[in-house]
């Protein structure tokens, strides 16, 4: 600040002014106050005190009870927030309106001795009885010429105090307000009357801040105009190459910004020249570092420090894999190339630019695709060769008619197996491709179950399983779903479970429900599934044992298609198994909670 200025000086004057009036002001609104209180306090205490002599005179003469003149003390002193006392002519306390039990004497209590010989007496000190600071007020109680008593009235200071801080706060408050609206006033008149000069001044320090788009104002004098118009010929010239430069990196950050891949530059001592949000996020970092920051201080990425590293050491370019430093379970693709020194070719590069993309879902889908080709020729390869194997013994004329029909059975349960295959890969292909767009409509639940059941009670019978299936519901269990496919679920389930479910087992179908769901439980008495292989057994073609799931003629697909159908019908299904305990698998499924009407 200088103080040289005509502003500044005119500015703290009024404002010196404003402040010495507040003050004056605030101390005699002090002073009117505190004299106001007192007299206010002094007033009410001795009027109710005069209020109280009568039935204080029967009282003390005992021609009236000290009860009913008591609980009225005690009343009178709640209402007003006072503690009034009646003393007798001894000193002892008769009645006070906040102290029930027995009091020391109060004879020698100096109100109490300033009544009783002027008729009077007031004191302010810190009470005995309740250790605050009290204001006391005691009138002389007489009777038929006698002396009686003292009636006394007090009241706490501190509430007084309480008051004068809030007036002292708000006066601080309406002070600073005051001296605010003064402050701004002094402003006001300090620049209304300031030189143009000073405003050029002012106008100059913005444009050397930067403001180029800032026309300085042109007023007073010849020579004060034409420094202003100078001023505003160079801040426009500047402003137009300055403007030129900006739009080439807004061009540069937008194209970097809108990009899904992350770029990250670094000079040859690998420090970040530029790097983009997508970056940041995909390297786990809060923000993007901003140019000069050193890479490795704010980051762990080995695979990336290595490309780098590569690069800047000569090689062209780097690619390769790496997982996320988030630790999500990412995969990133990374790319890096050198970065030439445009200016002058001979000498040797700036640096390093790393492409940074997130390839989790191509890698996935890339693995799905390996996985399944292996899973499907796989599982053709075996049928495959038996019918090619049939097939070449049936070619041979000379073979019996016995080893020819037994070929020949082989041969039409491998061709069978194989169509079995296809039609699960279809029906689950066409499963996925309907996903959310799957025809719905009210169903209920237990309908398709029991048309599953229905069809399968003969396998179970001619197995030697008992199929038990749940009894009329006492609330029919309403879901939106697809009814063929509820009952490819269900038959998938409850077949799994016959074939899996030993001679005299039981297969048990349940349904519960919830408030927001129906849950459909099958369970069986089988030999049950191994925990590790638990998490698996919704995978394609995934076989707990496979040559025996071969031999039951399963094709590997029927959970699958479980999946997805209960999947596509917002539901979930879960199971739980212990080897040599049997199976229970779980199909939970969004309820309607009301019977839809036309259903």
């Amino acid at each position: 600040m200088n103080f040289d200025s005509i502003s500044i000086r005119i500015f703290l004057a009024l404002t010196g002014l404003v402040v010495v009036l507040l003050v004056g002001a605030a101390l005699f609104g002090e002073v009117q106050v505190r004299n106001y209180q007192q007299v206010a306090l002094r007033d009410q205490l001795t009027e109710t005190a005069d209020s109280l002599l009568g039935d204080s005179t029967e009282v003390l003469a005992n021609r009236a009870p000290a009860e009913p003149f008591a609980q009225r003390l005690r009343d009178l002193g709640r209402s007003n927030g006072l503690r009034i006392t009646l003393i007798a002519v001894d000193g002892t306390v008769v009645s006070d309106s906040e102290v029930t039990g027995p009091m020391a004497n109060h004879g020698d209590r100096p109100e109490v001795l300033e009544a009783q010989q002027f008729g009077t007496g007031s004191a302010e000190r810190r009470s005995s009885t309740t250790g605050k600071e009290t204001f006391y007020i005691s009138r002389r109680v007489e009777g038929d010429g006698a002396f009686l008593g003292t009636i006394r009235v007090a009241s706490e200071i501190a509430p007084l105090r309480s008051e004068r801080s809030r007036f002292h706060t708000n006066l601080a408050l309406f002070g600073l307000f005051a001296l605010g609206i003064g402050a701004g006033a002094s402003f006001l008149i300090s620049r209304w009357i300031s030189k143009p000069l000073e405003r050029i001044e002012q106008d100059a320090s913005e444009l050397a801040a930067g403001r180029l788009d800032l026309r300085v104002r042109s007023e007073g004098p010849a020579e004060v105009r034409r420094l202003a118009n100078g001023l505003n010929s160079m801040s426009r010239e500047l402003r137009d190459r300055l403007e030129g430069m900006r739009r080439a990196r807004t061009e540069i950050e937008t194209i970097l910004a809108s990009m899904q891949e992350g770029v990250v530059a670094v000079d040859g001592r690998e420090r970040v020249v530029l790097m983009n949000e997508a970056a940041a996020r995909l390297l786990g970092l809060s923000a993007q570092l901003g140019p000069g920051a050193t890479l490795w201080e704010h980051l762990r990425f080995p695979e990336l420090e290595r490309g780098l590293r590569a690069v800047l050491g000569g090689s062209s370019a780097w690619h390769g894999d790496a997982v996320s430093p988030n630790q999500d379970g990412r995969t990133l693709g990374l790319s890096v190339a050198r970065v030439e020194n445009s200016e002058d070719a001979d000498k040797p590069m700036a640096g390093a630019v790393a492409i940074l993309s997130d390839v989790t879902a191509i890698r996935r889908l890339e693995q799905v695709r390996i996985d399944f080709v292996a899973n499907v020729s796989h599982e053709l390869r075996t049928p495959l060769a038996a019918v090619m194997g049939a097939l070449e013994t049936l070619a041979d004329p000379e073979q019996e008619a016995a080893i020819r029909a037994r070929f020949l059975d082989i041969g039409n349960r491998n061709a069978a197996r194989l169509q079995a295959i296809v039609s699960d890969l279809l029906d689950l292909s066409s499963i996925e491709a309907e996903g959310d767009r799957m025809p719905l409509e009210p169903v209920r639940a237990d309908g398709p179950l029991r048309t599953a059941a229905g069809a399968l009670a003969g396998a179970a019978e001619s197995k030697g399983v008992r199929l038990e299936l749940p009894g009329p519901l006492a609330t029919p269990a309403w879901v939106r779903g697809n009814s063929q496919r509820l009952e490819q679920v269900f038959t998938n389930l409850l077949e799994n479970a016959i074939k899996y479910t030993p001679k005299g087992g039981r297969v048990i179908a349940r349904v519960r429900l919830t408030p927001k769901e129906v849950l459909v439980d099958v369970e069986d008495s089988g030999m049950g599934i191994p925990a590790a292989s638990l998490p698996r057994i919704f995978e394609r073609f995934y076989r707990v044992d496979r040559s025996r799931s071969r031999d039951m003629g399963g094709t590997g697909l029927g959970l699958a298609i479980v999946k997805h159908v209960v999947r596509a019908h917002g539901g979930t299904v879960s199971v739980k198994s212990e080897e040599g305990q049997g199976t229970n698998f779980t199909v939970a499924l969004p309820r309607i909670p009301e019977v839809p009407k036309n259903s």
